[in-house]
């Protein structure tokens, strides 16, 4: 039998379907995703869809658990299967530590927002989070690109230049910076206005824009996320949430990892964590 775990997101609604017990740290046996609409009907059509994809009968489902911002869409029972809203705290710390495989870490939820959750085996605690994250990106994304496609931007940023627009650290100073290496960010997009890199401003095109942005966004959460670490003695920081799919994430918090000293993580089925988690929050021996 099967779980089914719904994360009603403010952009996108993703499913994840687990088997309980087959594993300590279980991941998804299948994932699916939709632009979330308040339309019940379409969200009906997407899970049809996904059934019918993963050739899953209905009756192979034993619970449905449902968490996010949009979780209010679900009124009772889904297709007369036992369904229940689980808190997206728990879903987020939850599903975080199981793809991971860890005890503890700090779970980081990178969706339109940013949310950052106290996870352990004793429980889960919100710490608070920012207004930086895929909106950000997406709203920023059409002013100075004229896109707000994630995908677009990801792939002007894959032939980027960060040194045409960001000033770096190495520009400011020849001295070596302890744990500082020459080519980190000092100021997201600190040449466009200065008047000492207008040769360089001169050379930033579009797809040096779309890194300097992606950079900021993630650096920002990154930032956030080591400044809490050190506050609450963590030494893990665990990634979920649709912005673990830009390219960019993976060389971005590795040089994090290497400069703080800690273990930046985006796992297996990190943009369907908190969907997976749901299932676990709902589960009997929670």
């Amino acid at each position: 039998m099967y779980r089914l775990g719904l994360d009603f997101g403010s952009t996108l609604t993703k499913m994840a379907l687990t088997k309980p017990g087959e594993k300590d740290y279980p991941s998804p046996q299948a994932i699916f995703q939709y632009k979330t609409n308040d339309c019940t009907g379409d969200f009906y059509n997407a899970l049809e869809s996904f059934l019918i994809q993963e050739n899953i009968p209905l009756g192979t489902i034993d619970h449905i658990s449902a968490t996010g911002t949009h979780a209010n869409l679900v009124k009772d029972n889904i297709l007369g299967i036992p369904t229940r809203i689980v808190p997206e705290v728990a879903s987020i710390g939850m599903g975080g530590l199981a793809l991971a495989q860890l005890e503890e870490a700090l779970v980081v939820n990178m969706g339109t927002g940013t949310t950052y959750i106290d996870a352990s085996s004793e429980g889960m605690r919100h710490l608070g989070g920012t207004g930086i994250g895929g909106g950000t990106l997406t709203g920023l994304g059409q002013c100075i690109l004229g896109s707000s496609s994630v995908s677009e931007i990801a792939r002007l940023a894959s032939h980027g230049k960060l040194e045409n627009v960001d000033l770096l650290i190495g520009d400011i100073t020849d001295l070596q910076l302890e744990h500082l290496p020459s080519y980190l960010t000092a100021a997201n997009f600190g040449k466009l206005g200065h008047p000492l890199y207008t040769k360089e401003a001169s050379k930033a095109g579009r797809e040096d824009l779309a890194l300097a942005l992606i950079n900021l966004v993630l650096q920002v959460i990154g930032s956030m996320a080591v400044m809490i670490c050190k506050s609450c003695h963590k030494t893990n920081v665990v990634f979920v949430g649709s912005l673990t799919r830009l390219p960019q994430a993976k060389d971005i918090y590795a040089m994090f990892s290497k400069v703080y000293g800690l273990q930046f993580i985006i796992p297996p089925f990190a943009a369907f964590g908190t969907a997976l988690g749901s299932t676990l929050v709902s589960s009997p021996e929670v």
